[in-house]
């Protein structure tokens, strides 16, 4: 993926949705290029066509959503990465912001309790850290592991810290997913001893998905940008959970 590329997906992210006239005014490049470069990036998944522009394409493949705004990720990744000492347990779960902290904590002492098999192949052969990874339903977009096998194991993993990751945040609704079986774990893990953090791209506040995770109340912590919304840092510095602005 070029840097052209790069920018025009980060700005769907941030806005949902862009028009031509748009993406060529941003990139300095022909109304001819844009489209061709968005029929290159509809044929690898990542945005859908729409009348005069494009929206991004929703989608639980952590590769390719590794590619969306990639360094504010790994920000926030390396920020909460700051939050575990070596010698501790933690749970990751789904997401790419999580699969990015798991490969900072690969190359520390640590042992990772993996909720996602993507998530698990972040620590190679050689690194320093352990990971032991939850039995469940295999969702095999997202390669996440889910369902009543899942939370039992949960019974069985005693960790000092968990990291969520989620699809939308308001005030009214807490904290919430896309899919339902995701958001039934992350809500056992949040219910948990321990300290739970969520990990988002900021573009994320403000939208609502279907199912809810949890509420700031269930929290020790919020990962996210520095560009966030001051409406959504406000809510979130009135509550008991920290938060961490990368």
């Amino acid at each position: 993926m070029n840097q052209r590329h790069a920018a025009m997906l980060d700005r769907l992210a941030g806005n949902g949705q862009a028009t031509v006239q748009e993406l060529s005014a941003m990139t300095g490049v022909s109304l001819v290029t844009i489209r061709n470069d968005l029929a290159a990036l509809e044929r690898d998944g990542f945005i859908r066509r729409t009348h005069g522009g494009a929206a991004l394409l929703e989608t639980d493949n952590i590769a390719r959503r590794l590619s969306i705004r990639h360094e504010q990720k790994l920000a926030i990744a390396r920020l909460a990465a700051s939050l575990v000492e070596n010698g501790e347990t933690v749970l990751i779960e789904s997401g790419s912001a999580n699969a990015l902290l798991a490969r900072e904590l690969a190359v520390r002492k640590v042992q990772i309790v993996a909720a996602n098999l993507f998530v698990a192949r972040q620590v190679h052969p050689g690194d320093p850290a352990r990971v032991v990874v939850l039995g469940g339903v295999y969702q095999p977009d997202s390669e996440g592991l889910v369902g009543a096998l899942a939370r039992k194991g949960l019974a069985e993993a005693n960790f000092s810290k968990a990291f969520l990751g989620m699809d939308g945040f308001t005030a009214r609704s807490g904290f919430t997913n896309h899919d339902m079986m995701r958001a039934e774990f992350g809500a056992a893990v949040a219910a948990l001893p321990g300290d739970c953090y969520i990990l988002a791209d900021s573009v994320k506040f403000g939208r609502t998905a279907m199912a809810r995770i949890c509420g700031l109340e269930d929290l020790a912590g919020v990962v996210t940008n520095r560009d966030l919304a001051t409406e959504f840092a406000d809510i979130i510095r009135s509550s008991r959970a920290a938060l961490h602005l990368a």
